[in-house]
């Protein structure tokens, strides 16, 4: 790694690289780690130390320390987004298996009674309910929701406002008190 900083790094030093990853490294594997086990089946430990290299050579090869800005986002979202957007390319490189909400059959009767709002058939499109199902059942962000479907988080958030006004209508809930997600 020490030669690859030799090359690419023109305007920050090795040492102030060092500094960088010896003060947030704990952070990134955090991040990785939690990401990895709790998204993938069949992850280990090698895939984290895997990933947290692809972070640490992603970061230095495209100079991203120096395009840092702090009036953009704090360190830690910064190095969030990054290690979150390597972690899931890594994984669909390596064709890792994604836990898929609805291929969970193990919930116990206490959960079946939670969750037993069902949609109308036929009242929303099949992406608008994917996506709701995620969102809503699935516990996933409108970010999560749009890297596993391939499409942008503004799209994943336009197709989850037009799911709830289809079934605010439906349920006549228009002129009720929104509640927000």
């Amino acid at each position: 790694m020490n030669t690859y900083i030799d090359k690419k790094c023109e305007y920050i030093s090795e040492k102030e690289v060092n500094y960088f990853f010896k003060k947030n490294i704990n952070f990134i594997k955090n991040v990785v780690n939690k990401f990895i086990f709790s998204k993938y089946i069949g992850a280990d430990k090698n895939d984290v130390d895997e990933v947290c290299q692809e972070v640490a050579l992603k970061i230095i090869k495209n100079d991203y320390i120096l395009k840092y800005s702090s009036k953009k986002s704090s360190i830690n979202t910064w190095i969030y987004i990054i290690s979150r957007s390597v972690a899931v390319d890594y994984m669909r490189k390596n064709n890792r298996i994604y836990i898929n909400v609805d291929d969970l059959e193990d919930f116990s009767e206490c959960d079946r009674e939670k969750n037993d709002f069902n949609i109308p058939e036929g009242l929303l499109s099949e992406r608008q309910n994917e996506v709701v199902r995620m969102i809503f059942w699935g516990d996933l962000n409108a970010v999560e929701v749009a890297e596993q479907l391939g499409i942008t988080s503004c799209t994943v958030r336009c197709i989850k406002h037009q799911a709830i006004q289809k079934l605010r209508r439906h349920f006549s809930a228009d002129d009720k008190r929104r509640i927000r997600s």
